[in-house]
């Protein structure tokens, strides 16, 4: 509101202006090349030192020539008309804004033409000199001074500070104005001695040399943005090749820092605690709260050049994880087979010792009865041999029984890979035949393919429970399902038996022990619960690899 009522004074104040000393007719009809110019002044903005960052804004220049040479009640008319800037055909400036703008520098211009009309009048060469650099001076100061006071009315700053943020300093103001004041006179001298056709040829050069300046200026801005991102690259490049050499986590952080500051010019840290603090924090996503810390702010760019870092060391922690942990799972995978190669060799002995201390007597003791029975029919002694015979064909009986039972544990024992589930229904179906129990198989459709240590894992362990069920359970039922929970496959084995104290399990039972250390050998788990008369749950949960 109160910036609106400045730009409202300033307004009434150029109206008055004009108001009380009209221009005449003719130097109205001069508006028609001035008001042109100063919208063309107003546009334009060259830069004539940039090394020292000197420029000169065109619109000081044409108001100061106008001064020279047009009453101030003209200057005032004419800048309000011509000077229109880029922001207001953008868009971007507010009418109250616009209104200020064109207000402050009219009056300036008025400023400017008042003080140097006593120096003009009789149109002496040094005095036109004294004039235009007076010119200058009294425009630069009285700009500086109106737009401090819409400063203090905006943003509320003290005078003395919004003054400071708007008078250019002593070294930078001299050389702008030893360069814009003689080009003031020229353009002066050229439109009152020549005519205002000279000034488009004076206009002409300073246009091309703007628009040169410009385009250099645009073309110096690509190509340092271009060697900041070929940098950035360069950096990225050196950062990953680095990384990727990398094979244990406590040489992160001091490889990507020592990267960082050989590429960069700030101190960095990068700190996986997530206490390290800077005046610039970039988080590391994935590796929460772990961050690269930068001792300066940074620029757009730069900021963006340390997000990329800050993911490849992400990526690069999140990569050292899996390694570690696939090194784990191929341990455990190595162990549990050896385990179960192990057992499975035990398992051949032990029916080989059964074959050999069971199976094998049976027929040398009936082999011999036989040689017998014909010693005895020789001698005619047919009653005993009749004896013999019957004795010798109950051993082979005995024999072929006791090496189909072993036979059958053999082929129990034996498993195909790619089979667990068809393998488990042959497990149910023979103890639903040789007991009665109802027994059933759950699995899933879509169950995947098991790594064969997962699935001789699973299968052994549900064959010694079901043993258990058939021994101790004096059950009716018993389920086996299986499920799939987020790269991990569950067995759920419920009976309806007698159930039994789980907390002792660990005393009193050699072969769950043994169950449960097959599972933490694999990374999975295994647990029973069970109630007296309320039957058993067994869960086995193992990572599928």
């Amino acid at each position: 509101m109160l910036s609106r009522v400045v730009a409202g004074v300033l307004l009434a104040a150029c109206v008055a202006v004009v108001a009380f000393e009209p221009p005449s007719s003719d130097v109205l009809l001069s508006g028609l090349l001035w008001v042109p110019l100063f919208a063309a002044a107003t546009m334009t903005r060259i830069s004539l030192l940039p090394q020292l960052e000197v420029t000169a804004t065109l619109s000081s220049i044409v108001i100061v020539a106008a001064a020279l040479l047009l009453p101030a009640s003209a200057v005032v008319l004419f800048a309000l008309v011509g000077l229109l800037s880029r922001e207001e055909l953008n868009g971007r400036a507010t009418l109250a804004m616009a209104l200020f703008n064109r207000s402050q520098m009219a009056l300036a211009g008025a400023l400017v033409a008042w003080a140097v009309t006593p120096l003009v009048d009789d149109g002496a060469a040094w005095r036109l000199i004294v004039a235009a650099a007076l010119g200058f001076v009294v425009f630069e100061v009285s700009n500086d001074l109106f737009i401090a006071l819409m400063l203090t009315v905006r943003r509320g700053l003290s005078p003395r500070t919004a003054l400071a943020g708007t008078v250019n300093p002593m070294p930078k103001f001299a050389l702008n104005a030893a360069v814009s004041a003689p080009l003031s006179l020229l353009l002066a001298v050229l439109v009152r001695d020549v005519g205002f056709w000279s000034v488009v040829l004076l206009a002409a050069p300073l246009w091309l040399s703007h628009r040169a300046q410009q385009s250099a200026r645009e073309a110096q801005d690509r190509a340092e943005e271009l060697a900041v991102r070929v940098h950035e690259l360069e950096m990225l490049n050196l950062l990953s090749t680095d990384l990727l050499r990398i094979r244990t986590h406590d040489t992160v952080e001091p490889t990507a820092e020592a990267v960082l500051r050989a590429t960069g010019r700030h101190t960095v840290r990068v700190d996986r605690s997530g206490e390290a603090t800077g005046a610039t924090v970039v988080p590391i996503a994935g590796s929460e709260p772990a961050v690269i810390a930068v001792s300066e702010s940074v620029d757009g760019p730069t900021r963006a050049g340390l997000e990329a870092a800050a993911s490849l060391i992400g990526l690069t922690w999140s990569r050292l994880d899996l390694e570690r942990e696939l090194a784990e799972t191929e341990r455990a995978r190595t162990a549990l087979t050896g385990r179960i190669l192990e057992e499975g060799t035990r398992e051949r002995s032990r029916i080989a010792m059964s074959v050999h201390d069971d199976v094998l007597p049976l027929f040398a003791a009936a082999q011999m009865q036989i040689d017998n029975v014909g010693m005895l029919i020789e001698m005619g002694q047919l009653d005993r041999a009749s004896v013999i015979i019957e004795k010798a064909t109950t051993g082979v009986s005995d024999g072929i029984c006791t090496l189909r039972d072993t036979l059958e544990d053999l082929r129990r024992s034996t498993l195909v890979p790619g089979t667990l589930a068809d393998g488990l229904r042959k497990l149910i179906a023979d103890l639903q035949a040789r007991t009665g129990i109802r027994a059933s198989v759950v699995a899933p459709s879509n169950l995947p393919d098991l790594p064969f240590a997962v699935e001789l894992l699973t299968y052994e362990t549900v064959r010694g429970c079901l043993a258990n069920v058939e021994k101790h359970a004096e059950a009716t039922k018993v389920q086996v399902e299986f499920q799939l929970d987020e790269g991990r496959l569950v067995v759920l084995m419920q009976d309806d038996g007698r159930g039994f104290d789980a907390t002792r399990v660990g005393t009193r039972s050699h072969g769950l022990a043994l169950m449960r250390q097959r599972a933490e050998l694999a990374r999975g788990s295994f647990d029973i619960s069970g109630v007296h008369g309320a039957g058993t749950t067994v869960r086995l949960e193992v990572p599928t690899w």
